[in-house]
């Protein structure tokens, strides 16, 4: 219940039916984050729901009504939005991922705008966020990578960081006595650390490294010493010898084992070394021949479907293109321009959707096609993982059922310039149309070289 706020601040109402979505109540237009519709009238009718703006024959928006009631702004959002072909409850996502789920990481960012004040503090002097964002780039393990993270956010166990927050009262460092076991004495000041960074491959000076700032060391071991000619070979070392550092000075603590600091040092290359190694011939390219395992080349298909989309932010239209290949020789174009939708992947979705309907038309009974584009391909092998695509999902279930066989694989961008160029084309025409042909339009016969045909 204390997170709900939270949730509730990133929800958005997709739209099936509309017959459960309120119109100036839920959250529905897709903003971010999502909100009730603007009117333009001073009276609202409440009980207004979302399905008696869309035509129930054409499955389409009723333009007039939209007009009357609404902000002008929310209209081009409403017209992205695809209302169901079928009969599918409205549901909920998650406005602030493009699948529609939550995660804790778009949760964590969406906590941290809420909590953020309306305007800035005062400058108070350095922050910490870029070495914080440097961390998860080090060269090292997601283990270490979250140790480096803690020391410079402020969450290592030390003695004074409990004695701040009111565990215990002893702020001394346990090893060598001193006043307080900072995270920066601790890992640098200590004699123990002292000496192992002297042993250590990474060149020290009292006026260079380290120094009595943790923030100034970091920056250092992530930057600075690169500067100075310190080889990456070198200063990729440093996570292993700060998380041995904290192994050392706990079997201190709590078995009362004085770890002697070049075995220390000795310790963390030789766990750098192995974990680099390891790292090398997992990203070695392996020849499967050369194991004896027969390589199996991708299927060679006779006739296939490439499309793709082009969107952009600040055109109210989007383009569709597909080609209809077969045998490298293109049979069948199609390219249109819609309504801008609500995301470059929606665009992409409406691409299928439109060529399955063109292909089903045209009489084809095996759908094979392909896109540039891998997050459809995603989409549509894990679907109850993307519930803000939930109208489209349904659409294309019920286009699937025309095609004795379906299937969709993934092909480069440079191997679909074809349905690119029509796609692009399309959009950059700046009016509703739609044109289905064995030849391209006469206004693109420059592009004609591009789709040649037998």
């Amino acid at each position: 219940m204390a997170a709900k706020p939270l949730l509730v601040s990133g929800l958005r109402r997709t739209v099936g039916s509309g017959m459960l979505t309120k119109v100036w109540e839920d959250p529905w237009i897709p903003t971010i984050p999502a909100r009730p519709a603007r009117s333009l009238l001073t009276t609202r009718d409440p009980l207004l729901y979302v399905n008696d703006l869309i035509d129930q024959s054409t499955k389409l928006w009723k333009l007039d009504r939209l007009q009357a009631l609404m902000d002008p702004a929310d209209i081009p959002l409403i017209l992205g939005i695809r209302p169901s072909r079928t009969y599918l409850s409205d549901g909920f996502s998650w406005s602030y991922t493009k699948s529609g789920n939550y995660t804790v990481k778009s949760g964590y960012w969406a906590a941290r705008e809420l909590s953020r004040p309306t305007c800035d503090p005062p400058f108070q002097g350095p922050g910490v966020s870029a070495l914080q964002a440097q961390v998860w780039k080090l060269k090292t393990t997601r283990k270490l990578m979250h140790f480096a993270w803690q020391c410079i956010t402020g969450c290592l166990a030390t003695c004074q960081r409990l004695s701040y927050r009111h565990i215990g009262n002893d702020k001394e460092c346990p090893r060598c006595g001193g006043p307080e076991e900072t995270i920066n004495h601790l890992l640098f000041d200590c004699p123990p650390s002292r000496q192992i960074w002297a042993l250590s491959p990474i060149p020290t000076s009292g006026h260079l490294f380290p120094r009595n700032s943790l923030f100034y060391n970091f920056d250092f071991l992530f930057w600075r010493g690169k500067e100075f000619g310190i080889g990456d070979d070198i200063m990729e070392i440093f996570p292993w010898i700060l998380w041995y550092i904290w192994k050392s000075r706990n079997r201190f603590m709590f078995e009362n084992v004085e770890e002697p600091p070049q075995e220390t040092l000795e310790l963390a290359i030789q766990e750098a070394t192995a974990w680099k190694k390891a790292n090398l011939h997992e990203r070695s390219p392996v020849d499967p021949s050369s194991l004896g395992i027969p390589v199996a080349l991708p299927p060679i298909l006779s006739v296939e479907c490439q499309l793709d989309a082009s969107w952009h932010a600040e055109d109210s239209l989007s383009g569709h293109g597909w080609v209809l290949v077969d045998q490298g020789r293109v049979r069948h174009l199609g390219l249109k321009s819609a309504r801008r939708c609500l995301s470059p992947l929606h665009a992409e979705f409406d691409s299928l959707l439109w060529a399955m309907e063109c292909m089903i038309s045209l009489g084809a009974s095996c759908g094979a096609f392909a896109s540039d584009c891998a997050d459809l391909i995603s989409l549509l092998d894990n679907q109850k993982d993307w519930p803000t695509f939930a109208s489209e999902i349904a659409s294309f279930c019920s286009l699937r059922c025309f095609f004795s066989s379906f299937s969709i694989r993934f092909i480069p961008r440079t191997l679909n310039c074809r349905a690119d160029v029509l796609a692009k084309k399309a959009r950059a025409r700046k009016s509703l149309f739609s044109h289905v042909s064995t030849s391209v339009p006469d206004w693109l016969s420059l592009a004609e070289s591009l789709f040649p045909r037998s």
